[in-house]
């Protein structure tokens, strides 16, 4: 398992990242509609599918190459300002809030829910709550989108041009 296996599977972590965007994007009523626990929970899955995906190449992987760089999609391949900052906030989400629970980036809330059974009976259920806030606004999303739409363009062009040999792989012939 060298460099082009690692590279492959850092072209699905991309695409997986790129899709859960465009999910956030399809789904969130970011006019400030109602939704259900449910839902934004839902949409919590996308966020934290969004950063876990995007994060996962740049980190080592047992028994496998070294972890995704940039370099490895060519001296045409450049970032900007922009993109650099998002890439920064995508791997320290990941860090701080989708990786590990840090505590001073909760939104959770507890509650006793009190039942009253009559005669003096009560039950007191402690209710945890929360941690369906998304993290990134919408201008974030689109902009990640965008950005993972320009990595994906380009991964894919370097995994085509990868120079390891391609004689053990195996063909399928399709229809175009």
């Amino acid at each position: 398992m060298g460099q082009r296996h690692r590279l492959m599977m850092s072209a699905l972590d991309f695409r997986h990242a790129l899709s859960a965007a465009t999910f956030l994007m399809e789904d969130v009523d970011w006019k400030g509609g109602r939704s259900t626990q449910e839902g934004r929970r839902r949409l919590k899955c996308y966020e934290t599918s969004m950063v876990v995906s995007y994060a996962r190449p740049f980190s080592t992987a047992r028994g496998m190459a070294a972890p995704f760089s940039w370099k490895q999609l060519g001296r045409e391949y450049a970032m900007s300002t922009e993109e650099k900052s998002l890439h920064e906030m995508l791997i320290d989400a990941r860090n701080r809030i989708y990786a590990h629970s840090d505590g001073d980036r909760s939104d959770i809330t507890a509650s006793i829910w009190r039942s009253n059974f009559g005669h003096g009976r009560t039950f007191d259920f402690l209710s945890v709550e929360g941690g369906e806030m998304l993290l990134f606004e919408e201008a974030h999303v689109q902009a990640i989108h965008t950005f993972l739409w320009k990595v994906r363009h380009h991964i894919d062009e370097a995994v085509q041009h990868h120079p390891a040999p391609r004689d053990a792989l195996p063909v399928r012939l399709i229809d175009i």
